[in-house]
């Protein structure tokens, strides 16, 4: 009797695997007459939209919760629920802005003004400029050169054979070390009965404010800190021949450092020459003004003073002063020695006088001379 031998494998499936056949149970219909093969069914959210949904509807879907559940007729009402919340939001963070800004507006406005005033008041409430008087541009005619040695013979003579301009006297003196100290210009009576008078090293005092708020400046004190004898040993002098009006202050330094300064007095030419500038007037500074620029001459006789300027101010924080030049800085005005080594005077119509340990070669004038 013929036997079938089994069919051999198919090809590439190699020798079966023991395992085969009893890894699982078999998959089964579902009641849909689907086969479940062990993965799990998509939720309603993996579902593909519906034939026929408009791009709203697919959007609405995926992005707002609840929709996909709900009917046509409901899906647009709550559209127009969650557009009226949003809506409505904004227009109550907007107004609720506004209230804010406008129930906080003053105490923010005076907050910014206090922050303002407090930056305002920490840079200094002026600045101040000293410049001395330009000698190179504006030689005065009536003037002294100081030098802190005295002149040789040859020197001597080229002195006394300048006719007397000071603009030359100057050109020449002046690269030996010589500095100028001014004749003190006429001035009527001091309004308080000061009759001191003496010499000058004049300068110009620029004063600015770059402050918002406004400032006023009410009074200004000379203040000596420290006199001594002068030193230079050789006097050259050329006169005023007539009065020489100036403008600016004046103030009294004569005297030693015991001695109290006085003025400032208005030099202008006028009904206020001679008056205290103080007593009549104040400057103001700050908010938008230009500064103020005054020629001030300081005048020294018997000492050397070293000295500087309490200025009294208001503004809107109350009282103050402030130091010029600023720090531990002091101006220094020099006196004219009464008994200097060497004296030289130019007398108009006349020529050179000379006193002291000078030839009396080229001083026609010495006889004339006041001093000796």
């Amino acid at each position: 009797m013929a036997t079938t031998p089994p069919a051999p494998p198919p090809s590439g499936s190699g020798t079966p695997d023991p395992d085969e056949g009893t890894s699982g149970p078999a998959s089964t219909p579902s009641a849909g007459g689907r086969v479940h093969d062990g993965a799990p069914e998509p939720g309603p959210e993996n579902a593909t939209p519906e034939s026929g949904s408009t791009a709203w509807q697919v959007w609405a879907d995926e992005r707002l919760p609840g929709m996909r559940r709900l009917t046509p007729k409901h899906r647009l009402l709550y559209v127009v629920v969650a557009a009226v919340v949003v809506l409505g939001g904004l227009v109550f963070a907007y107004y609720a802005s506004y209230a804010l800004d406008w129930t906080t507006s003053t105490d923010r406005a005076r907050s910014d003004k206090n922050a303002e005033n407090a930056v305002d008041r920490e840079q200094p409430a002026f600045v101040s400029t000293i410049t001395p008087r330009d000698y190179e541009q504006d030689v005065p005619e009536a003037l002294y050169v100081l030098l802190d040695r005295p002149l040789t013979a040859s020197e001597q003579a080229a002195l006394t054979g300048i006719s007397g301009d000071a603009s030359q006297v100057w050109a020449f003196l002046k690269p030996l070390g010589g500095r100028i100290v001014e004749s003190a210009s006429y001035v009527a009576p001091f309004e308080d009965g000061n009759e001191n008078r003496g010499e000058a090293q004049t300068f110009n005092l620029n004063l600015n404010s770059d402050r918002s708020s406004g400032l006023t400046i009410n009074g200004m004190t000379a203040v000596k800190d420290a006199c001594s004898a002068p030193t230079a040993q050789t006097v050259v002098n050329i006169p005023p021949a007539g009065s020489q009006p100036r403008q600016g202050l004046l103030w009294d330094l004569t005297g030693g450092k015991a001695d109290k300064p006085k003025g400032p007095y208005v030099l202008d030419e006028g009904d206020s020459q001679g008056k205290l500038f103080f007593h009549h007037n104040v400057v103001d500074l700050g908010s938008g003004q230009s500064g103020m620029a005054f020629g001030i001459q300081p005048e020294v006789s018997t000492h050397t003073c070293a000295w500087h300027i309490n200025v009294a101010y208001i503004d809107t924080s109350g009282y103050h002063t402030q130091r010029i030049p600023k720090g531990n800085g002091t101006i220094t005005t020099e006196a004219v020695p009464r008994k200097p080594r060497q004296y030289f005077r130019y007398i108009t119509a006349t020529g050179w006088g000379c006193v002291g340990e000078v030839s009396r070669k080229g001083c026609p004038a010495t006889k004339h001379m006041p001093r000796g």
